[in-house]
């Protein structure tokens, strides 16, 4: 079999892959259209007797952003007595540790956690406030997030309702979308999750998956299972597939949403999905053979899981797709494989029309983007801006989300990396 054939053999293998998944997003796609017409109401439960203890956990390394997240907290109609609030202080910076510090003293309620370097990353500096925490539940928050005043009284009626929940997550509104094409295409991608995904997952399976912030964990089950994941990139999905491999559920509040931001630069867009990337493969490596061989697991629980880090899957075919066809159409001119007659006339015609007609076949992750803007009230011309992301930005983006599946699957170590956030520039300004 000549290089050629071999190549021309992984593409169409690749592409019937991508072509299938690619399939599998149309349908989730259609049902999350349909969905969004019969949204949830908002509910909340009047009696505050039956409401949980919550301490409040906001991570933070070099970010001012914090303060004006425990200032929404503050502000959160929920019993006093039943709510800490904490900000895990792991600053390099001592100017804004002193910052935070003069927050603290003017607003007593604020407990300030610090360890002295963020050693572990935000899980490690999760586990040092976790025997500090008072509530029977932690609502995790990164520093950009501004919950609403009835955020966290919404939040706990499912784990009112049902005491042997995990937990619940509360859907993402991204609030900087149209800053630009990389917010542009940022707001695409958690859309795709928020909009598509987990509204789906919720209808036919019950179940959902932590997303970092604006989740509600419920401590014991945290302490039975030995913290967070020190060192894990996305600590939300590592744990979250360790409880459902326990038979526990968590709850989506899809009614809910809380503002927070996405990259505003191309760099740090490419490097957060460098990293959501490795830290999902990690945490599919370390946990996901005992869940899909798991004889006690539930069919759906399984497909829940499949689907939502499917999109991983469906990139690295996309990426597969492009290589071998960049391979094919180079073979084919140059003739690497004169044995194949056909091939070896491929002109550059031939391959801009293939690719076209691949794209059409493969678009499922682009149109479950698009159908989640339109569903977030996005507009015709907001909507031409993000196709125009998607295959630009997006293109480049992939390659980095591709490097880090490699990256993870060769069980090589990846940085953290700080992002630059539009909150800590607003919050620079009031100080």
């Amino acid at each position: 079999m000549g290089f050629h054939t071999i190549v021309k053999t992984g593409f169409e293998v690749a592409l019937t892959g991508a072509f299938v998944l690619s399939l599998g997003y149309f349908i989730v796609t259609a049902f999350a259209l349909a969905l969004s017409r019969l949204r949830d109401k908002p509910e909340t439960i009047e009696d505050e007797s039956l409401y949980p203890t919550v301490t409040v956990q906001i991570p933070t390394y070099n970010e001012l952003a914090a303060l004006n997240c425990a200032a929404r907290c503050l502000d959160f109609d929920y019993p006093a007595d039943k709510l800490q609030i904490m900000i895990g202080d792991d600053s390099n910076q001592p100017e804004l540790s002193a910052q935070i510090d003069e927050f603290a003293v003017a607003n007593p309620r604020i407990e300030i956690s610090r360890r002295g370097d963020n050693a572990g990353f935000k899980p490690g500096n999760l586990n040092v406030m976790l025997p500090k925490a008072t509530g029977d539940y932690l609502l995790i928050l990164d520093s950009d997030f501004l919950p609403k005043r009835d955020f966290l009284k919404r939040l706990v009626v499912p784990v009112i309702k049902d005491p042997t929940l995990a937990g619940a997550q509360a859907a993402w509104r991204i609030i900087n979308v149209h800053d630009n094409h990389s917010t542009l295409m940022g707001t695409g991608i958690v859309n795709i999750i928020h909009t598509v995904i987990l509204p789906f997952l919720k209808a036919a399976t019950n179940q959902c998956v932590f997303c970092g912030s604006g989740e509600l964990v419920k401590k014991s089950y945290l302490e039975e299972h030995g913290g967070w994941t020190a060192g894990a990139l996305t600590e939300d999905v590592d744990y979250s597939l360790r409880v459902i491999t326990d038979g526990k559920r968590i709850a989506y509040v899809s009614d809910l949403r809380i503002r927070c931001e996405v990259p505003y630069t191309p760099g740090d867009l490419f490097r957060q999905q460098m990293r959501w990337a490795y830290g999902v493969m990690r945490a599919f490596m370390a946990h996901g053979k005992k869940l899909f061989l798991s004889r006690t697991i539930q069919k759906r629980t399984k497909f829940a899981a499949f689907l939502f880090g499917s999109g991983y899957v469906m990139i690295t075919l996309l990426l597969l797709t492009m290589i071998l066809g960049a391979l094919n159409l180079i073979s084919g001119i140059l003739g690497v494989d004169p044995a194949s007659a056909q091939t070896s006339s491929y002109t550059v015609g031939h391959f801009v029309y293939d690719t076209a007609v691949n794209l059409l076949l493969t678009c499922g992750m682009l149109v479950s983007s698009i159908a989640a803007g339109f569903i977030n009230g996005f507009g015709f011309r907001s909507i031409g801006r993000l196709v125009a992301s998607s295959l630009t930005i997006g293109v480049i983006c992939m390659f980095f989300v591709g490097r880090g599946l490699i990256t993870a699957w060769l069980g090589l170590p990846m940085k953290w990396f700080m992002l630059k956030k539009a909150g800590n520039d607003q919050a620079s300004a009031k100080a």
